[in-house]
């Protein structure tokens, strides 16, 4: 049988890497993907992202941030010698090695993705 032949059991347990499951599961989370490209450029506060990623709640939106900060993929910078104090989310290192991989997952989608229409 050749590898192209080669029939897959779903139900037989999974022989991912499970590093590569745990990045999948990771990038899988709604709003995750946008973010993380939000803030691959430059640094910036909770309001631009939420302009940014549209249609995430604040709720949501501050959700994933404390869950991107707790895996080292986003850095929270408090300013708080002004005032209002003035917080700002930046990629980290493990965060803008992912830039390829968006890049290249842009490419894919605007080759055979249909573009969404909002309402």
């Amino acid at each position: 049988m050749t590898q192209s032949e080669t029939k897959h059991d779903h139900s037989a347990p999974s022989s991912m890497c499970p590093h590569y499951e745990a990045a999948m599961e990771l990038l899988a989370k709604r709003w995750t993907g946008l973010i993380l490209t939000t803030l691959l450029d430059q640094s910036a506060r909770f309001s631009k992202i939420s302009t940014a990623v549209d249609g995430i709640s604040d709720r949501m939106l501050s959700q994933r941030l404390v869950e991107l900060e707790e895996i080292g993929m986003v850095e929270r910078k408090v300013d708080a010698t002004k005032r209002p104090v003035l917080v700002e989310y930046a990629s980290t290192q493990m965060a803008r090695e992912l830039a390829p991989v968006f890049s290249a997952l842009q490419n894919w989608a605007e080759k055979w993705m249909p573009a969404q229409v909002k309402s």
